[in-house]
């Protein structure tokens, strides 16, 4: 019967005549002399009203909604040799495989693959597509994958995106997406997916396009591209088309080119009226009747409290879903005219950023929530990324809560805003990108597939890596199915690592994973006479191939493979094999290693392991940095040049000083006077440079063993890890201690996490031994620890010590004004300073002419009794150095030594307000 219907009208009756029909049978007739009616009609562009007005609320593109069949509008993100990585609207994610481009480059694929010919005759995709272009594509499939997760996949192939077209629907002025079919002498055959339908792009008609590399206007088989119809003839048979872009940006579609709900395709620019405004967007209709959905992630930013029902707006179809006639809408300015071909801002670096203090500024129950970070910039979370993934949604948790700290886990370029998430499991784990691997790190995870080239491992939700099959365990297995199945969990180590390709290879052999010979991740590494572990790829009669990591390889010659004659090299080694091999030379411009097996004796080994190092707690080294991660600073021990890591936490004492002493640090420093805190298999040296903790190892009654505590004893340790009901705090030696709750100060705490912080120097009393559990509990109040003045005076000139020589090496590493202005001033002068604004905190800004380029400010605690007036006097007394503030007349310089509880012994005021 639907053939019946004239294009364009929708089913909405229809659909409520067979729910009808049910329920109640007399209806019939009715329902069938409505019908009979319609065939009479011309199209009735009002049903697609009524249709499309059946929703009466506005929500965003939920990835749940998608129906294979359903047209969108996307902007490519990523381009690699098989696959094109596609950004829609409301921050979805799908892929294009290269398969799905048109048949005729699909053609040339096949042809190649069944033919000896070689492929360099065939275009490669990122030629054919390129980051930011907008894309017209159809859901092509929606497979479920493990773990509960959709992954969309996308075509753009003509014959899918155009296919509810005819020869007879093709109207001059009509702006469709096609590809070329081939090359002709004056021009190019455009497959535009209509049968019937032969399109002719001339060479005059091209133009090169913006990311689109084109010589004399030549276009490759298989190349995307959006065209204007110009001509039609022969009732549709032939059309003449055009890329001319300021004739594409002006497109508009009109009413007499004969639209309808079924014609209408993303990309499409239409003229609208707002017909309601709603607390999540607009409902506009065009096309005479027809009716869309702008949802508020995609309202012009400068309008969007100023839309009025009747308003006239410009607006961009996104999507449109046949089966439901839903019609979304885009009113963004970098979708509109003079733009909308390729977008520029389609990538952001601030991806895996933690960001704290962020505010909700709305929150739509259906959809998720806008954010707004300190910075001004907004961020959307989804709904299901406001919660844990077991959690159930709770709107006013959210809302009660004043700030948020969220981690931007994507860009979303139809949008142009960052997308993030509220997940505590997401916003704490340290590796969320590929970019936050290192080669050579020691990896868990599990495995979730197993194939015959290998076994593939989740490390976490973000980050997926292969073992090949020669490194599933240190001999090649036959039958690896036997001991690896789906849901193993595994120790690797990473072998090679392809961030922007996502490629991540690892290792599962026991002597990699586990050597503590030093690793060589470049040739820089392979230094004459080191030994490390390495394996074998490749066994000749003239030797064997080693390869470390990366692309790291080098030869061993036949005569350096063993001590006695080897005849054929096959008979003793095979690939996959792990061997220690010693540098007998290396090139490190020429990428070239020689290496030795039988060079490699005991003693090499033992002084690869140790370095000529006596690793010895409360030892005092000077190291140099080797490379800055997200938690800390790995260094190297001179003149061993020992491997070994400092947490930011233990670069200082006062907790606000550790972020800027990892900022200013770059790779090659020199750090001195820093102390060997712990050595463990899992996390080799760990290095200290917290002058408390370092005058404590210093003591030689310092306990080294749970036998050696006693109660009541005073010890200096850090915050380990802070629990609902107390905070863990370790201790020199491998020692550690619980500090309830009720023994955290002495005032009653009601929230543990706002008193201290992961990292903080404290001092602690041992209160209690648990000698059959070797457990103990500290106290952390004031009042029952003996703390000299002199002590805490000590640490506050220390931390402003601190605070110079970051200002120091900030102002000798850049010539910003801001650092010249904040370094020629000190804490405790005095500035002339103009009243400003009165903050939303209280506080209130100020404005000087010896600090123009910074922010300066006075708490709301140091306001009180005085009136701000203009002009006056102020002590300077911290500086913001992150955010470039400074502060005037604050209580709190004391920085990050004990939270609360203990600074209540320390407090010192610096200056006041003359």
């Amino acid at each position: 019967m639907e053939e019946d219907f004239p294009r364009g009208g929708t089913e909405k009756k229809t659909t409520e005549s067979k729910n009808t029909r049910e329920t109640v049978v007399t209806k019939k007739r009715k329902v069938a002399r409505q019908d009979e009616k319609q065939k009479t009609k011309e199209q009735k562009v009002e049903r697609g009203d009524l249709k499309l007005n059946t929703s009466t609320t506005v929500e965003i593109l939920h990835l749940r909604n998608l129906k294979i069949g359903t047209l969108m509008l996307g902007c490519v993100k990523e381009v690699s040799d098989f696959e094109a990585v596609v950004g829609f609207s409301s921050g979805l994610v799908g892929y294009l495989p290269i398969c799905n481009i048109c048949d005729s480059y699909t053609s040339i694929l096949k042809d190649n693959l069944d033919s000896e010919d070689s492929l360099k005759e065939v275009v490669p995709l990122p030629q054919l597509l390129t980051p930011g272009m907008l894309i017209r594509c159809v859901v092509s499939s929606l497979d479920s994958i493990k773990e509960g997760h959709t992954s969309l996949k996308v075509s753009i192939n003509p014959k899918g995106v155009n296919k509810v077209l005819s020869s007879g629907s093709l109207k001059p002025g009509m702006t469709l997406s096609g590809c070329v079919e081939s090359v002709e002498d004056h021009g190019f055959l455009v497959d535009i997916g209509i049968s019937g339908t032969k399109a002719f792009l001339p060479k005059q008609s091209t133009s090169s396009k913006k990311g689109i590399k084109s010589d004399k206007s030549d276009l490759n088989v298989g190349q995307y591209m959006t065209v204007l119809i110009e001509e039609v003839k022969n009732d549709g048979r032939v059309v003449r088309l055009s890329q001319d872009p300021q004739a594409l940006g002006k497109a508009c579609a009109e009413t007499q080119q004969g639209w309808t709900l079924d014609t209408l395709l993303p990309g499409l620019l239409i003229r609208g009226h707002i017909k309601r405004v709603t607390p999540h967007g607009l409902i506009v209709t065009y096309l005479s009747s027809f009716t869309g959905m702008v949802d508020f992630l995609h309202l012009d930013e400068d309008k969007a409290s100023t839309y009025n029902t009747g308003d006239e707006v410009l607006a961009r179809v996104l999507y449109v879903e046949p089966s439901t006639r839903h019609v979304g809408l885009s009113l963004r300015r970098h979708l509109l005219p003079p733009g909308g071909a390729v977008l520029d801002d389609i990538s952001s670096e601030r991806v895996s950023e933690v960001v704290q203090g962020c505010k909700m500024s709305a929150l739509h129950h259906h959809s998720g929530a806008l954010m707004k970070m300190p910075d001004g910039t907004a961020a959307f979370v989804h709904k299901n990324l406001t919660k844990e993934a077991k959690e159930e949604f709770n709107p006013n948790r959210l809302l009660t809560q004043p700030k948020h700290t969220l981690r931007i886990i994507d860009y979303s370029p139809m949008e142009r805003m960052h997308m993030g998430t509220l997940r505590r499991s997401t916003v704490q784990t340290e590796l969320f990108r590929y970019q936050d691997i290192k080669v050579g790190q020691i990896v868990e995870g599990t495995v979730t597939d197993l194939q015959k080239h290998g076994a593939y491992v989740r490390i976490t939700n973000h980050i997926k890596g292969l073992i090949p099959k020669i490194h599933l365990a240190d001999v090649v297995l036959k039958n690896p199915e036997k001991l690896f199945t789906n849901g193993l969990k595994v120790k690797c180590r990473v072998l090679s690592l392809d961030a922007q390709q996502k490629k991540l290879c690892l290792t599962r052999k026991k002597a990699l994973v586990e050597s503590t010979l030093p690793l060589f991740l470049s040739y820089a590494d392979a230094r004459v006479g080191r030994v490390s572990h390495g394996f074998i790829v490749c066994v000749k009669d003239f030797g064997c191939i080693v390869r470390f990591y990366e692309d790291v390889k080098g030869l061993v010659p036949k005569p350096e493979l063993s001590t006695e004659y080897v005849a054929n090299p096959e008979e003793l080694f095979f690939v996959g094999q792990v061997v220690q091999a010693k540098v007998l030379d290396c090139d490190e411009e020429k990428k070239t290693l020689r290496l030795s097996f039988r060079a490699v004796t005991e003693g090499d080994v033992k002084e690869a392991q140790t370095a000529k190092f006596d690793f010895v707690v409360g030892k005092t080294v000077e190291v140099k940095v080797r490379r800055k991660v997200l938690d800390g600073l790995e260094v190297s021990i001179v003149p061993e040049e020992v491997p070994a890591f400092i947490p930011t936490v233990h670069l200082s004492d006062h907790v606000t000083n550790c972020l800027p002493l990892w900022m200013v640090l770059e790779e090659g420093d020199t750090i001195s006077n820093i102390m060997c805190l712990s050595k463990t298999k899992k996390k080799g040296i760990t290095l200290t440079k917290k002058p408390l903790l370092k005058a404590c190892l210093e003591d030689d009654g310092i306990p080294k063993n749970f036998s050696e505590l006693q109660v009541g004893m005073q010890m200096v340790g850090w915050v380990k890890n802070i629990m609902p009901y107390g905070i863990f705090v370790d201790f020199p030696y491998e020692l550690f201690g619980l500090a309830p709750k009720a023994a955290m100060g002495d005032q009653f705490i009601t929230d543990t996490s706002t008193v201290f912080d992961i990292g903080q120097t404290v001092v602690a009393k041992v209160t209690n031994l648990d000698e059959k559990k070797s457990r103990f509990l500290v106290s952390l109040r004031v009042s029952e620890l003996s703390l000299s003045e002199e002590g805490s005076q000590a640490r506050l000139i220390q931390g402003l010590k601190e605070r110079k020589a970051i200002f120091e090496m900030m102002n000798c590493r850049g010539e910003s004004d801001v650092l010249q202005q904040l370094s020629a001033v000190s804490l405790g002068d005095k500035l002339k300073v103009t009243v400003g604004d009165n903050m939303e905190d209280g506080s209130v800004a100020l404005t000087s002419d010896q600090l123009s380029e910074a922010t300066v400010l006075v708490s709301k605690y140091h306001t009180e009794g005085e009136d701000c007036l203009p002009l006056k006097n102020v002590f300077l007394i911290n500086f913001k150095l992150l955010q470039q503030n400074s502060h005037c007349h604050e209580n709190n310089l004391f920085l990050g030594d004990v939270k609360e509880a203990q600074t209540a012994k320390f407090d010192f005021v610096v200056g006041k307000v003359i």
